[in-house]
């Protein structure tokens, strides 16, 4: 392969373990901060639609995040490597080495720790307050419904035992006038009384307002987790720049050397 081309995939290495460098600086210096900000702010209001929305905006930054580095990490490593398997043997430098395998290093640093928080805030659903509310609603009506019901069979019951009680007095009176006994201190069969169903506890549902405060709770705690997994994912991209940013220069005294000192 001429020196030419072999010059040109190494300057394309150097741009793109450039690119990845400034990513990674970008998103520890702006990038989360702004986010931790962002997330910070909504503290102090109790909008639900408002977070949901910024919830799925962080998780189309993290694919994408992850997508792009992905991307320029394995673009470098591949570069530096041809350049390093096509160029002479008395121009075979160890910069290329180094510089090939300090974009992988540098993911490494950033995902060793920063995966699994990046997976919890992935992991996390939107608040839903609108399904909540009419499932409370739906619960509450058929409560009713049910109390309803409860209380037709009782009046049936009732209603029942009386007109026995009434058939019975009756033949009761009948019987003492046929055998022409006198029953001074006979008294009327008392009525049996129907003991009522204990009224079970019922449990009591929550209103609209009671279940949108609980949400409004659940979403600043939801928050603070967010923001604390955040801060956490900021540190592995703090380490992981310093890890591209030693590879970038590695690659740039050795690219400068190839080009004006040998």
């Amino acid at each position: 392969m001429a020196g030419t081309c072999i010059t040109t995939i190494k300057l394309l290495g150097v741009g793109s373990l450039g690119l990845l460098t400034s990513s990674i600086i970008y998103q520890s210096l702006s990038g989360l901060p702004d986010l931790i900000h962002q997330f910070n702010a909504q503290f102090n209001s109790s909008s639900i639609d408002f977070f949901n929305k910024k919830l799925d905006a962080l998780k189309k930054n993290i694919f994408n995040n992850r997508l792009i580095n992905g991307v320029l990490a394995a673009l470098t490593s591949g570069l530096f490597t041809m350049a390093f398997k096509y160029s002479p043997v008395h121009e075979k430098h160890p910069y290329l080495v180094y510089a090939s395998i300090g974009a992988p290093l540098s993911l490494i640093g950033l995902y060793y720790k920063n995966w699994k928080y990046e997976q919890k805030i992935l992991a996390k659903k939107a608040v839903d307050l609108s399904s909540t509310s009419n499932k409370a609603q739906d619960k509450l009506s058929k409560s009713k419904s049910d109390a309803a019901d409860g209380e037709e069979e009782e009046a049936e019951v009732i209603s029942k035992v009386e007109s026995a009680d009434s058939l019975l007095g009756k033949s009761y009176v009948h019987l003492s006038d046929e055998s022409g006994l006198s029953t001074p201190n006979a008294s009327q069969p008392s009525t049996p009384k129907v003991q009522p169903k204990e009224e079970e506890q019922e449990h009591v549902e929550k209103s609209p307002e009671e279940i949108e405060v609980d949400k409004e709770v659940e979403n600043i705690l939801i928050k603070k987790e967010i923001v604390q997994d955040l801060k956490k994912i900021e540190s592995g991209y703090v380490l992981s720049s310093y890890i591209s940013g030693v590879s970038l220069l590695i690659a740039s005294v050795g690219l400068l050397g190839d080009c004006y000192l040998l």
